[in-house]
């Protein structure tokens, strides 16, 4: 069987790249034919290592350069792009010849187009945000006509999600967004890697890491570091990722004289090191599609206090068993939340224990065979 996967890029440090590069591996290794079509990739190297056997081509198409001055001038290069990117994945699918095509609601711009070239492939949409976070209609909140014209457009885009033949979700709570599509399915992301080093729980540091983007919520978890660092000065707070957000959460530190405590570290290729010298993990996202995060974090042993937000979390962390949920956005009762398993070194090793061991239930040997199931 050959599948053909259609990704904007494999080029950030993140756990979408990440979950992409193994699945594909995964696939490539237990026989199947792996094609990889990426439309932004350019001059940046891909940042998980591919089988060999995997096949990649870079189409070159930047959807949205900012070519011209004038919003009119933006428009007709947008649509000479949009018609180039067709034309280049119509002969991409003629020489690959795929069974499967599967492409991401990331490439929500172009989701009409690859459901219109000429293929007998089965098409397959994979989400990994909830639903509202691609959504054009939540970009101009401010601004009623384009609010209306952006919830035309996202209309139109779900009529075309419609026509594939399977919509692929991470949750069933994202499952619920979807009612008007007829093939949905969920399978949630495998863990990429099982770490057989596992945290020793006795270091004091507390770990996070994404993207640093407001819907990561790093501002909330600084926020409630404040109350943190007053009650546990000792503990140090390690916050891996990039985004355009680095230098308003310095700003954020400093003007908190937290510096000395909270720490912005680039994001890395091995954060299963990471992982293992921490002893609790956060996660503060206002909203996620998942939460690979905490999955990956649960596999070192290491406990966690997660906001209780859409969607993901509540599917990974069983309450007061091997972690902690706590109110969406609630920074106070996250902060106590954190102090609670910081100053508790038995519930600490408690929950440890019952995550890794929980968590096993993502493993690869339970998770892949949902998508070979989902493929015949």
């Amino acid at each position: 069987m050959t599948i053909l996967y259609v990704i904007k890029y494999i080029a950030q440090l993140g756990g979408l790249d990440r979950v992409m590069a193994f699945k594909m591996n995964w696939l490539a290794q237990h026989g199947y034919k792996v094609h990889l079509v990426t439309y932004e990739q350019r001059d940046h190297s891909i940042s998980f290592p591919l089988d060999p056997s995997i096949s990649h081509t870079d189409i070159d198409v930047k959807l949205w350069k900012k070519e011209g001055r004038t919003v009119v001038q933006r428009w007709i290069s947008y649509q000479r792009l949009r018609r180039l990117f067709a034309k280049r994945m119509r002969a991409e699918v003629e020489r690959i010849q795929p069974d499967v095509l599967v492409t991401l609601t990331d490439s929500y711009q172009v989701i009409d187009l690859l459901m219109n070239i000429p293929t007998t492939a089965l098409r397959i949409v994979e989400s990994h945000v909830e639903r509202k976070a691609f959504m054009k209609v939540g970009d101009f909140k401010g601004n009623p006509v384009m609010r209306w014209l952006a919830g035309i457009y996202d209309r139109r885009m779900s009529r075309y999600i419609q026509r594939a033949d399977s919509l692929v979700l991470l949750t069933q709570q994202d499952k619920a967004q979807w009612s008007e599509v007829k093939h949905t399915v969920v399978i949630p992301n495998p863990l990429t890697y099982i770490p057989t080093r596992l945290s020793t729980l006795d270091n004091k540091i507390v770990m996070a890491a994404g993207r640093l983007h407001d819907q990561k919520g790093f501002d909330l978890l600084i926020q409630a570091w404040q109350t943190v660092h007053d009650a546990e000065p000792d503990w140090q707070l390690h916050i891996y990722g990039d985004g355009p957000n680095r230098e308003q959460l310095q700003q954020q530190i400093d003007a908190n004289q937290l510096s000395g405590s909270v720490s912005l570290l680039p994001a890395t290729n091995d954060i299963f090191a990471a992982y293992s010298e921490a002893s609790i993990f956060c996660l503060s996202s206002r909203y996620e599609g998942y939460g690979l995060v905490l999955a990956e974090a649960m596999s070192c042993g290491v406990p966690c206090v997660s906001f209780d937000c859409p969607y993901g979390p509540s599917d990974i962390i069983r309450d007061h068993q091997d972690g902690l949920l706590i109110p969406n956005g609630d920074t106070n009762a996250l902060a106590q939340g954190l102090l609670s398993l910081m100053q508790d070194s038995k519930l600490r090793h408690t929950y440890g224990a019952a995550a890794r061991n929980n968590i096993m239930r993502y493993s690869p040997d339970n998770i892949m065979p949902l998508w070979k199931t989902l493929f015949t």
